[in-house]
């Protein structure tokens, strides 16, 4: 599954509207990050390709049974915040992999900073969602 499949059901699931909001951009960064990486494959003359990731499928799949279970409804967002996060933590790993490569394969000027605005993007994104998941915890009783 792919992060622009998975966060339309993740946002559905949302009660917080704060943190509805957050996956909402995260939504839209995701999108816009797959133009940017079609046209960086593009760049070294690759033809991109949209495979399933085993590791966002894992932890979609863990998210919902861990959800699932709770006793506490009012714990749901606080697993949604940690699930949205682990996803962009993923994602920046992957930009963090291309950028160090992107020297060995030639990668032009212009689409390395592609991927360094897409991965500053992914941690702006990391830090919204981090500011989210600290509100929704202030607000759970003690």
């Amino acid at each position: 599954m792919l992060a622009h499949e998975r966060l339309p059901q993740l946002e559905r699931r949302v009660e917080r509207e704060a943190l509805a909001s957050a996956v909402a951009e995260q939504l839209e960064r995701a999108r816009e990050h797959a133009l940017r990486l079609e046209a960086v494959f593009h760049a070294l003359g690759a033809e991109p390709s949209s495979n399933l990731d085993r590791r966002l499928e894992a932890l979609g799949a863990y998210h919902d049974e861990l959800t699932g279970r709770l006793a506490d409804g009012r714990l749901a967002d606080v697993c949604h915040a940690l699930a949205a996060a682990a996803a962009v933590r993923h994602e920046l790993a992957a930009y963090d992999a291309l950028l160090a490569l992107a020297p060995a394969v030639g990668l032009a000027a212009e689409a390395r900073a592609a991927l360094e605005r897409s991965r500053a993007e992914e941690a702006a994104g990391l830090e919204r969602l981090r500011r989210e998941l600290e509100r929704i915890s202030a607000a759970l009783p003690a």
